[in-house]
C-alpha cells in the first residue's frame, strides 16, 4: 500500500448535512460556537458580555414579545420590546432603562411576536399592530355648497366670505372639484361634511425622540382630507382594513395592506391625500394594487436600486418606474417570481441580495435573492442547500449583518441560533458556510451593528442584555497585556464581581473558599467560571477556575476553594463549548472522493492559528474514547502575566484507524480564543489493483 498524504486547505467550509463523501475539503458535520473568518479561519467566538438584567420575572412579562432593535447616532442605540400594552427600551451600552412618556396602558401595543412591525427613520420609530382595523374619522368642514359649471360662473369671493362651491366642468364626477371663499379669493376645498381623514388612533404609531434626547409614544400626525371629494381624493386602499408591514423609499412612508402598496407624499410622510382635485401631481401619493391569478396578501418590503420588492406567501412583485423615481402616474407593479416564503418572517436585506426562508414539515429552507436590471427577472439561489434539514422550522425570527456579509435565524425557544456567511471579491465566492451558536439562555432577540452585536438571552424568570464584538481577534499588542477583556475572552455572561452591601469589591473570603458575588442569576445548566485579569502588580493573569455556586446574605455567588483569592481582580461567567464534528476522510483523485478503496489514517496535523488549548476527541468504533489535549504554549516560554495565547503551532493527532473507524471531534471550552487554519492527514492507501479510470 501507498504511503499518501492530502491536505485540507481550511475549515471555512462549513456545516454540510450531505453524506461526508459528498463534502467538499473544509466541510464539516457540525460546528457549534464557532465563526467563519476569512482572515484567521474557522474560530472559536467571543464571549457575550453581560451587560443588564432587564427587570425582575421579565421572561413571563415580556415572553412572546416583539423585540426591535433602534440606533440613534454611534453613541446612542436601544433595544425595545413591545407587549401587554406596553412598550419598553434599554441602552446597549449601558444597560440603563430609557424613561418613555405614554409608555403603558396602550391599546395599540395589545399583541404578540409576530403582531407588530416596526421601522425607524431619524427621530421616530414607527411602529404598525397588524391587527387593528384603519378606520376614519371627522368630517370635513361645512354643511352645504353651491353648484356652478364652471370656474366663470362663481360669484366674486369678497361678497361670498366662507362660502363653498361646487366647480362641476362636465357631467363626469372625475373633474369635479370643490372651492372656498377666505374673503379675497377662492381657494381649493375638500367637499364639506364627508369623512375628514384616519383615524390615527388606527394607524401605526411612533416613539418620538425630541432634542433633548427624551422618548414619547404617540400618535403620528396624519394629515386630513383638505381638497376634492371620495372621489377626486379618494381614502387610501388600507381604509377599512389591516396593514401589514411598514417602510421607507424615495422619501415616502410605505404601507402594505392586502394587495395595495400605499405611499405618503414624498417629504410628508404623514399625508395620504392628494395636493389637489384639479391635477394629478408627482407629489401625490402612490396607491397600486398587485394583480394576480393567485390570491395575494403582501406581508413585506424591501426597497433596492430598481424599486421596491414585494412579498406575499406565494409570489414577489416589484414597484418600479422607468425614470427610478416613483411617482403616481409612472409606477407599476410587476410579478418577478413565484417562490413560498413564511410570512411571519420578514426578508432581509444583506448587502447585495435579499434573504427569505420558507419553511417545510421539519425543517427550513433558505433562499437568496438578486434583483437584476430594471427589467429582468432577479437571480435566486438556494442558501441551506448543503444543510437541508440543518435549520428546524420551529425558527422565527432572522435578520442579517451587511457589513460581514452574514445572517442568522433563532428560535425564542431555544438557546440555538444559526449563521451563514459568505465572502465575496468581485464575482468570485471565497468563502461560504453554515454555522451554529449555542447562547446561554433561550434567544429572545439578536441582531447586530457594524461589528457589535446585541442579544436577549432568557434565563428561568431572567432577561438578560447581552452585547458581543465580532472581528476582534485579539492581536499580538492585548495578548502580551495581559488583559483579559482586551482580548475578546471566549466565555459567557462576561462581568466584574457584583458590589454588595458589605463588600465594595464583590469578593471576600469565608469558609475556606473566596466568594465573587454575581450581578446575574445563577443558571444551572452551565458551567461557571472565574478568570483572573490582569492587575497592578499581577504576575499570574489568564489563571481559570471553575466555580461552585451559592448565595448567601450579601447575594448569589460563584466560590473557589483553597487559600484566599479576594485580592486578585476577577471576571465572571459560564463556560461556551466550541465543538467540530468532522467528517470521514476519503483520498480526493481530481476533486472526487475514492470510496471503494482501501484507506488507512495514521494522524491528521491541525495547524492552529492564535489558539489556546484545545482538545481532540477520538472515539474509535466500539471503542472508548480518547482525549488530546493541544496546548499552544511551549515549556519554559510562558511568562505569567500574559495570556496564554499563541499562534502558529501545529499538532499531531494519532489516529491509526480505517477512515471510517472512528468519530473526531475538535472541542475547546476554556475562556480563549481557538483558530482552526488547515490539516494534513497522512496514512496507506491501496486502489485494492483497480486501476482508476
Amino acid at each position: 500500500m501507498a504511503s499518501i498524504t492530502q491536505q485540507i486547505p481550511n475549515f471555512l467550509g462549513g456545516v454540510s448535512t450531505q453524506p461526508d463523501d459528498q463534502k467538499s475539503p473544509g466541510q464539516v458535520r457540525e460546528i457549534i460556537n464557532g465563526y467563519l473568518d476569512p482572515t484567521f479561519g474557522l474560530v472559536k467566538r467571543n464571549g457575550f458580555e453581560w451587560k443588564a438584567n432587564l427587570g425582575s420575572n421579565t421572561a413571563t412579562t415580556y415572553a412572546n414579545g416583539h423585540w426591535f432593535y433602534y440606533r440613534f447616532d454611534s453613541t446612542e442605540a436601544f433595544i425595545g420590546v413591545l407587549k401587554n400594552q406596553t412598550v419598553k427600551m434599554w441602552n446597549v451600552n449601558t444597560g440603563a432603562e430609557k424613561a418613555i412618556a405614554n409608555q403603558t396602558g396602550q391599546a395599540y401595543l395589545n399583541g404578540n411576536m409576530n403582531d407588530f412591525h416596526v421601522v425607524s427613520r431619524l427621530d421616530q420609530i414607527l411602529i404598525v399592530n397588524k391587527t387593528i382595523t384603519v378606520t376614519t374619522a371627522g368630517t370635513t368642514p361645512g354643511s352645504s355648497f353651491t353648484t356652478v359649471d364652471n370656474v366663470t360662473n362663481l360669484p366674486a369671493a369678497s361678497s361670498n366670505s366662507g362660502a363653498y362651491y361646487k366647480v362641476s366642468n362636465t357631467s363626469a364626477a372625475e373633474d369635479d372639484y370643490y372651492v372656498k371663499s377666505d374673503g379675497t379669493t377662492w381657494v381649493e376645498a375638500a367637499q364639506p361634511g364627508i369623512s375628514l381623514g384616519y383615524s390615527a388612533s388606527s394607524l401605526p404609531h411612533r416613539i418620538r425622540r425630541d432634542s433633548s434626547g427624551n422618548f414619547t409614544f404617540e400618535v403620528c400626525p396624519y394629515a386630513s382630507r383638505t381638497v376634492g371629494d371620495l372621489i377626486t381624493n379618494p381614502n387610501a386602499s388600507f381604509t377599512g382594513k389591516k396593514i401589514s408591514h411598514l417602510f421607507f423609499s424615495n422619501n415616502r412612508f410605505g404601507m402594505l395592506s392586502d394587495e395595495h402598496v400605499v405611499m405618503s407624499q414624498p417629504n410628508d410622510v404623514f399625508n395620504f391625500f392628494a395636493v389637489s382635485a384639479q391635477i394629478q401631481s408627482d407629489a401625490d401619493p402612490i396607491d397600486l394594487a398587485c394583480v394576480s391569478l393567485r390570491p395575494v396578501k403582501l406581508s413585506a418590503a424591501i426597497p433596492v436600486t430598481q424599486g421596491v420588492v414585494l412579498f406575499s406567501r406565494q409570489q414577489q412583485f416589484i414597484l418600479s418606474s422607468d425614470t427610478g423615481v416613483l411617482t403616481p402616474s409612472q409606477s407599476v407593479i410587476k410579478s418577478i417570481s413565484n417562490y413560498e416564503i413564511d410570512e411571519s418572517i420578514p426578508p432581509v436585506d444583506n448587502g447585495t441580495s435579499i434573504v427569505f426562508v420558507n419553511k417545510t414539515v421539519d425543517y427550513c429552507r433558505t433562499l437568496g435573492m438578486v434583483t437584476q436590471g430594471q427589467n429582468s427577472n432577479p437571480l435566486f439561489f438556494d442558501i441551506g442547500k448543503q444543510v437541508t434539514q440543518y435549520i428546524p422550522n420551529t425558527v422565527d425570527a432572522l435578520f442579517s449583518n451587511t457589513q460581514n456579509s452574514f445572517i442568522g435565524l433563532y428560535d425564542q425557544d431555544s438557546r440555538r441560533a444559526y449563521f451563514y456567511r459568505n465572502h465575496t471579491e468581485g464575482q468570485e465566492i471565497l468563502m461560504r458556510g453554515w454555522y451554529s451558536w449555542e447562547m446561554p439562555g433561550d434567544v429572545q432577540f439578536m441582531d447586530t451593528d457594524n461589528d457589535n452585536m446585541f442579544a436577549v438571552t432568557k434565563q428561568g424568570t431572567q432577561l438578560t442584555l447581552l452585547t458581543s464584538q465580532l472581528n476582534t481577534i485579539p492581536t499580538g499588542t492585548q495578548v502580551s497585556s495581559g488583559t483579559i477583556k482586551d482580548s475578546n475572552p471566549s466565555f459567557d455572561f462576561i462581568a466584574d464581581p457584583k458590589a454588595t452591601s458589605n463588600y465594595s469589591t464583590g469578593k471576600r473570603y469565608v469558609n475556606n473558599e473566596t466568594r465573587i458575588y454575581i450581578p446575574f442569576e445563577i443558571i444551572n445548566s452551565l458551567t461557571p467560571i472565574a478568570v483572573q485579569d490582569a492587575a497592578s502588580g499581577s504576575s499570574f493573569s489568564g489563571f481559570f477556575q471553575n466555580c461552585t455556586t451559592g448565595t448567601d446574605s450579601e447575594g448569589s455567588y460563584f466560590a473557589i476553594p483553597g487559600k484566599d483569592l479576594s485580592d486578585l481582580d476577577w471576571l465572571v461567567g459560564y463556560k461556551l463549548n466550541f465543538k467540530v464534528d468532522m467528517p470521514f476522510i476519503y483520498f480526493m483523485r481530481q476533486n472526487m472522493p475514492d470510496i471503494s478503496a482501501y484507506l488507512s489514517i495514521h494522524r491528521i496535523k491541525f495547524s492552529l492559528g492564535l489558539s489556546a488549548m484545545c482538545s481532540f476527541k477520538i472515539t474509535p468504533t466500539n471503542q472508548p474514547e480518547v482525549v488530546l489535549n493541544a496546548t499552544t504554549i511551549k515549556t519554559n516560554m510562558y511568562k505569567y502575566d500574559r495570556v496564554p495565547i499563541n499562534d502558529l503551532v501545529v499538532f499531531t493527532v494519532p489516529i491509526i484507524q480505517r477512515n471510517t473507524g472512528y468519530e473526531l471531534q475538535i472541542f475547546s471550552d476554556t475562556p480563549y480564543i481557538v483558530s482552526l487554519s488547515s490539516a494534513q492527514w497522512e496514512g496507506k492507501y491501496s486502489n485494492k489493483n483497480y486501476r482508476r479510470v
